[in-house]
């Protein structure tokens, strides 16, 4: 039988009860999945960089407004790149990461949304994230001073927390109970 009622103790399987170790880290990684939603909500909304020209030229932009600037500006195919692999992806990532954690009815439904979590894992923009930080530093700096904001650091540790969400999720992996 899979995590059902049972009779002997009137349990609706976890994570509904605090009784079991399954319900005390399904209870875990539920507050541990709202605190990582909520450092890549505010990671993507707070101020990143400043770019400073001349002493006298002042944009600062959050990875949102960077996003929507790219779109404005008719940049249309580095829009969708940043737009999809920065904030599409990771949203999703989460949405997969949430119904993992719900009761499991349906272990093959579970295995399959399981095997989407590791795709979109594949697909994570800490790498592309920093690398283009980097070359975006390098480039500029010759033009423009950067300065870093806390949204930077928000972010990449929402994107970190993710990372880590994704692979204790693994713990909560339905079994057969005989």
């Amino acid at each position: 039988m899979l995590f059902c009622r049972r009779p002997a103790d009137g349990m609706d399987g976890w994570p509904g009860t605090m009784r079991s170790r399954r319900g005390v880290l399904a209870f875990v990684l539920r507050l541990l999945w709202v605190f990582v939603s909520a450092l890549l909500l505010l990671g993507a909304f707070t101020p990143m960089f400043t770019f400073s020209k001349f002493f006298v030229f002042n944009d600062t932009f959050s990875l949102w407004s960077a996003t929507m600037h790219l779109w404005l500006n008719g940049q249309r195919g580095l829009f969708l790149l940043i737009f999809v692999f920065s904030l599409f992806i990771p949203t999703l990532k989460m949405l997969t990461l949430w119904s993992l954690m719900k009761p499991v009815h349906d272990v093959a439904s579970w295995q399959r949304r399981h095997g989407a979590l590791s795709l979109l894992g594949k697909w994570s923009m800490l790498d592309v994230f920093v690398v283009a930080v980097l070359v975006v530093t390098l480039k500029v700096k010759a033009i423009a001073a950067i300065t870093v904001h806390p949204g930077l650091y928000i972010f990449a540790a929402g994107v970190l927390g993710s990372m880590v969400l994704t692979q204790l999720i693994g713990l909560l992996a339905p079994t057969t109970r005989h």
